[in-house]
């Protein structure tokens, strides 16, 4: 038999193609009809219109769930890991996996979206616990996302408790502790169980993420150091709308449905936090208890920026910065010399320095800068740019 080999810019491409359409992937946390509220069926949507794309699980269309454990093991098909009562999840569109946790459940789960029959996986390995959840929905993990280093956070109702979750075979679950209230925050909370309860997360191309709540305030939390700075309230929603579900369309908006509001979606430019528009189609929408995407938001800004050109090439090791050390080499012209700038995700210039080609120059940050996403600009001797792209500070 002939083995068909493709070109490997043709492959290059078919791998894009694939991962671009990953990205575009939304899914909801539904219940079995409009305005059902028991959150067990799984639907992707469409991004545009909130249409229902395809119907993953339906308890009404009996399926049967394959239920297995991290170790590869066949589990009962007990009431945690069925996909049943969910206010979080998460979609991994490397692995091309939902994850999820049940509202009253110890154990985080994903569907296998590479199988052809219903796969459910749960990890016994550790325990996704954070306190009882049958006395108070303070415990209660309600928002749940990917950040851009690949890794899951989950968030409980009362903000006490930020779970960090890898996706490897031998996942690990961390539990870094208690969001902290941003110094210019004032009165609003995000502890506060009045207006920051409930909702969901996601996150942005600078390793921040966006917590949205039941009551549409928005906060920006570091994962590093763990603060929670008040952004402001989504403006322009009907009065009756909660904000329940988040996800980030191809286009970088943020777009939020409500567990009791069946006649749109909507659309937000998280800059303004204003309302962009509905997302319905002729029929309204499922109303949802959770939205899932693995689009960042301002992944376009990031994307338009990492560019290098041919003639000159440069490497950055290591990336991710360890110790706040790096080295960068430019490989161009003999005599050749560049200006070496890093910024932050304001734009603000934190450290610049000047290179020649074919040497290795030693970048030592500020000990005072935090931790996160940085860019690194080189421009050549005629003022153009010939590389921009993410730097990840630890």
């Amino acid at each position: 038999m002939k083995r068909l080999i493709l070109p490997i810019a043709v492959l290059v491409a078919m791998s894009a193609t694939n991962a671009n359409a990953q990205n575009a992937r939304i899914f909801a946390i539904t219940g079995e009809t409009q305005g059902n509220v028991n959150w067990n069926a799984v639907r992707e949507i469409n991004g545009t219109n909130g249409a229902v794309k395809t119907t993953l699980y339906s308890p009404s269309a009996k399926q049967s769930i394959n239920y297995q454990s991290y170790k590869n093991r066949n589990v009962a098909p007990t009431a945690e890991p069925a996909v049943s009562a969910i206010a979080a999840a998460a979609y991994d569109a490397k692995n091309n996996r939902l994850y999820y946790t049940n509202m009253r459940g110890t154990t985080l789960n994903y569907v296998d979206l590479n199988e052809d029959n219903l796969t459910v996986v749960s990890n016994d390995d550790a325990i996704f616990n954070t306190g009882d959840k049958f006395k108070t929905e303070a415990s209660i993990i309600t928002r749940m996302t990917f950040g851009a280093d690949g890794a899951g956070y989950a968030l409980t109702n009362d903000g006490e408790h930020l779970v960090k979750f890898t996706t490897e075979s031998h996942a690990t679950i961390s539990d870094l502790g208690r969001l902290i209230d941003g110094a210019n925050n004032g009165t609003n909370s995000i502890h506060n169980n009045l207006s920051s309860w409930g909702g969901d997360m996601v996150g942005d191309a600078f390793g921040n993420l966006y917590v949205v709540t039941m009551h549409s305030a928005v906060y920006k939390v570091n994962t590093h150091t763990l603060v929670a700075d008040y952004v402001g309230t989504i403006k322009g929603l009907p009065t009756e709308f909660t904000t329940n579900g988040a996800a980030v369309n191809e286009d970088g908006d943020l777009v939020v449905s409500s567990a009791i509001y069946t006649a749109s979606y909507f659309k937000v430019d998280i800059s303004t936090l204003q309302v962009l528009g509905a997302v319905k189609s002729a029929t309204g929408v499922y109303n949802a208890s959770d939205l899932a995407s693995a689009n960042l938001l301002y992944q376009s800004k990031v994307a338009a920026t990492s560019s290098s050109s041919i003639a000159d090439k440069v490497s950055i090791y290591p990336n991710p910065a360890v110790g706040k050390n790096f080295q960068l080499k430019v490989s161009g012209n003999a005599g050749s010399r560049y200006l070496v700038e890093i910024t932050d995700a304001r734009g603000k210039v934190v450290l610049q320095n000047t290179t020649n080609s074919n040497s290795t120059l030693r970048v030592i940050l500020p000990k005072a800068i935090a931790s996160g996403i940085y860019n690194v600009k080189v421009t050549n001797d005629a003022n153009k740019a010939v590389y921009s792209d993410k730097l990840i500070v630890e």
